[in-house]
């Protein structure tokens, strides 16, 4: 290849217009057995989480859908797989932080035998987990594995990722630059959705946060 031809063609890969692939993410609905530190505790939708994941789809299309192993999603995931014919995946990167003794706790509960571990939780998640539960750098490297994975199998495509609370704040964490402390200011209702867009070109790649939005119901 002659100089003219090289400059040519390097010019080409630079001016390549972005893969840009789109992340939706959409938190499990309701669950039953009541609000507490669920986890890994494997425990499946209401009927009214499920009335509540269906609101934020309607509309929207997808190329595949990515889900938590958890029954919260997966349930979900499945139906609308059935429903749309969609290939679906399941990565166990994005499930949610294991709390441990917390596990299956109320915040009452975990206040009346550990008073003040809850403040020192939400005040430095890292240097106070709850015993003999995942850590919170532990979650937050799994967590980003599970990001990377899913863009690197994914470039080009409109992906519908259904997961949990604690895992979407530890991406808008990477992706805002921001605190793992600050991310418990996000408010991540039951089926609240929220959208990425990851572009990427032989020169850089960089995400986006396009929107998060929480249902009324």
């Amino acid at each position: 290849m002659d100089v003219q031809a090289a400059k040519s063609s390097k010019n080409q890969n630079c001016s390549a217009d972005p893969v840009i692939t789109t992340i939706d993410l959409l938190r499990h609905g309701e669950v039953k057995g009541g609000t507490c530190f669920r986890g890994q505790t494997d425990d499946p939708l209401t009927t009214k989480g499920w009335q509540q994941m269906q609101q934020p789809i309607i509309g929207h299309q997808w190329d595949i859908i990515i889900s938590s192993p958890l029954y919260r999603c997966l349930d979900f995931a499945r139906w609308l797989s059935n429903r749309r014919k969609l290939p679906i995946s399941v990565i166990p990167e994005i499930s949610e932080i294991n709390f441990g003794d917390w596990e299956g706790k109320t915040a009452e509960q975990i206040e009346q035998y550990s008073p003040g571990a809850l403040s020192l939780f939400y005040d430095n998640p890292d240097r106070s987990p709850p015993g003999k539960g995942e850590s919170i750098s532990d979650f937050s490297k799994r967590v980003y594995e599970g990001w990377q994975r899913l863009i690197v199998e994914n470039a080009g495509k409109k992906l519908l990722v259904i997961t949990h609370a604690g895992v979407i704040r530890m991406i808008f964490s990477y992706i805002l630059d921001i605190s793992i402390q600050k991310s418990f200011n996000i408010q991540i209702d039951h089926a609240c959705f929220s959208r990425f867009q990851h572009f990427r070109t032989n020169e850089y790649q960089y995400c986006q946060f396009i929107k998060h939005q929480n249902i009324q119901m």
